[in-house]
């Protein structure tokens, strides 16, 4: 394209030059006024002409070849980043392993070993450190909803965005409270529908809209490992309210849920097994962790259920700490939060992956 305007541009300035041009070869004078006028006319005719073609879907063929050829590079291109990620990926899990193996009993190590200086040198990490995000997002990056605590990091908005409205779009929300920014802005920028599950409140904050309520559907209920309808609030599993809703899928899967994260994801996992051919049905988990000092979760416990999601096809694109545990000195001001962003590259229905698997 910066050949082709040089071209142009160089044309025209011949044409349209103050002083005459003449040839080398002849020494004929080509700089009359009606010589350029001729060639300023035919010039124009071929502008006219291209942009006419172009417009109404006659491009000349070199057009077309360019545009295929785009395309073409552009898919190689994503296959070729998925290829670079996951190596990138593959090291940080070697890397884990080999800091495990440092441990005479693994099992018994805890979420923070460097819990003072003096222990400082022999175990210079956190949990944290374990599950790094290392698997780069082949979109942008993108904070929805507000900066601190409610907002997400999504990976690929755009490729939401794009998607007409004959294709169905689903994201599940879990742990509303009173903070509702990222809703409202998915709604307002996608044609994606929100079904919200939240114990402790009974609808949704008052930053939803009220022109997006049409396309957010909230419950009180809350999440667990087990169904229990009965209670009040009820309490369900991932899979079952699926089956409620009449979803196979979820596009979008945001969890803020207190700890419950766990034995949620769990039962998800073991609904869909990968023995008999399911894929795990999440497109992106957007999830809140909660390693609270008072529940029975250790590092390997809890690199344990990590692998369970890597080994479905889920990798990390993103994360960041929730430091209010810190900063509210809470449980000795360890850093017991971070909020995670995964993408499933092994799921044939992803709105970011489409046709690549």
């Amino acid at each position: 394209m910066v050949i082709k305007s040089a071209i142009v541009a160089s044309f025209l300035l011949w044409v349209l030059a103050p002083y005459p041009w003449y040839s080398r070869r002849s020494h004929v004078m080509l700089a009359t006024r009606p010589l350029r006028f001729l060639l300023l006319g035919a010039f124009a005719i071929f502008v006219i002409t291209l942009i006419t073609s172009y417009g109404s879907g006659r491009s000349l063929s070199w057009l077309s070849a360019s545009s295929v050829l785009s395309h073409d590079v552009a898919r190689v291109s994503l296959r070729e980043h998925m290829r670079l990620a996951e190596k990138s990926w593959s090291k940080t899990v070697e890397q884990r392993h080999h800091l495990l193996r440092e441990w005479e009993y693994p099992e018994n190590m805890p979420l923070f070993p460097a819990s003072s200086p003096k222990k400082y040198p022999g175990s210079p990490y956190s949990i944290w450190d374990f599950v790094p995000a290392s698997w780069s997002c082949p979109y942008e990056m993108e904070r929805i909803g507000r900066m601190g605590d409610g907002g997400k990091w999504v990976c690929g908005m755009s490729k939401y965005k794009e998607l007409p409205a004959t294709r169905p779009c689903v994201i599940y929300s879990f742990g509303v409270q009173t903070e509702s920014s990222y809703e409202d802005e998915t709604i307002e920028r996608t044609n994606c529908e929100i079904w919200a599950y939240d114990y402790s409140v009974t609808n949704f904050g008052k930053q939803l809209s009220y022109e997006h309520r049409a396309r957010a559907h909230f419950t009180q209920a809350g999440i667990s490992g087990v169904t229990n309808a009965t209670s009040f609030p009820p309490f369900y599993t991932i899979q079952d309210l699926m089956k409620m809703n009449g979803h196979d899928y979820i596009d979008i899967l945001k969890m803020d849920i207190e700890y419950a994260e766990f034995a949620s994801l769990t039962s998800l996992n073991r609904a869909f097994p990968k023995e008999g051919g399911f894929e795990l049905p999440i497109g992106q988990l957007m999830v809140e962790l909660h390693l609270f000092g008072n529940e029975e979760m250790t590092g390997y416990s809890f690199l344990h259920w990590w692998e369970s999601l890597e080994a479905r096809g889920l990798r990390p694109v993103w994360t960041e700490p929730n430091l209010l545990y810190t900063t509210m000195r809470i449980e000795k001001g360890d850093p017991r939060l971070a909020e995670y962003t995964l993408v499933n590259i092994k799921d044939r229905r992803s709105v970011l992956f489409e046709g690549l698997n």
